[in-house]
């Protein structure tokens, strides 16, 4: 049953050629999408003990939403803010063509591909957040909880192809879009197929974007990744991450701790190749 009327919102056609991807600093930052590849029903929960800050992230029984299901909201919030950048009307009720997102995404563009549009509509549509963030880490004394959309659904030609497909983005996510509240990703990032690489990018996006270096104790950014694997095997992942170099736009380093009461840090630099993507 559709309880939202999408009738009484105007629909915003997603057709704007070469359209740079964009993300919105919360997602950015916080860690809403599951870091995994395989599907994932538990519950999960990110506080941050200094502020009181908390967000809980409540998947339906499809899953939540991982990091790839994210190349959709990426895509459509990049269409979004180019549309408002040239005086079009915009809304929150998009149609993308599947076509155009698979090939621009660089997924294939085989049956089961288009098959897993569907997926990633169904485990968006099912992820709830609850939290009482308000911003960069300010806490509100009520907790607010809303989803990632509100509605999709999937539209197939006469061959009963999927042709194209129709979200409703949440309130709280458009918002932050509408207010100029993303970042420009690199275009690389979806060729990017490990979760951790692709995590890795947007907290380096988010912390690295406007300066030359980024530093961050390696416990500090386990908390804030969203992965559910213990520290020492998090270690293990990230040094593998920067023994292959495949973020985009930064060199990573792995600093070991010099004393037994310091930590171990992760250094991250812009890369030569750095151009500039600071802002929108």
């Amino acid at each position: 049953m559709n309880l939202v009327n999408t009738d009484q919102i105007d629909m915003f056609v997603a057709d704007i050629v070469d359209v740079a991807p964009k993300g919105d600093t919360q997602s950015m930052e916080y860690p809403i999408f599951a870091i995994s590849s395989k599907p994932d029903s538990e519950k999960y929960r990110y506080e941050n003990k200094v502020t009181g800050s908390w967000l809980e992230i409540i998947p339906s029984a499809d899953g939540r939403a991982t990091i790839h299901d994210k190349d959709l909201l990426i895509y459509a919030f990049g269409h979004i803010a180019e549309a408002a950048k040239l005086g079009r009307d915009i809304s929150r009720r998009v149609r993308i063509t599947a076509y155009d997102y698979l090939t621009v995404t660089k997924r294939g563009t085989d049956g089961k591909s288009y098959k897993a549009i569907g997926d990633t509509l169904a485990r968006l549509r099912g992820t709830v957040v609850r939290s009482n963030m308000i911003g960069a880490d300010k806490v509100s004394k009520k907790a607010e909880v809303f989803g990632l959309i509100d509605y999709g659904s999937a539209v197939t030609d006469q061959k009963g192809r999927l042709e194209y497909f129709e979200v409703v983005i949440s309130e709280q996510l458009f918002t932050a879009v509408a207010n100029n509240e993303i970042l420009n990703y690199n275009r690389d990032y979806f060729s990017l197929r490990s979760p951790y690489d692709r995590r890795l990018y947007e907290l380096c996006r988010r912390n690295c974007g406007g300066s030359a270096e980024w530093r961050v104790p390696i416990e500090e950014i386990w908390h804030i990744f969203g992965v559910k694997s213990p520290l020492k095997e998090f270690r293990r992942k990230i040094k593998d991450c920067i023994k292959k170099q495949l973020v985009p736009d930064y060199e990573l380093e792995y600093e070991a701790a010099a004393s037994k009461s310091s930590p171990d840090w992760l250094i991250v630099r812009q890369n030569s190749e750095y151009t500039a993507l600071v802002g929108t």
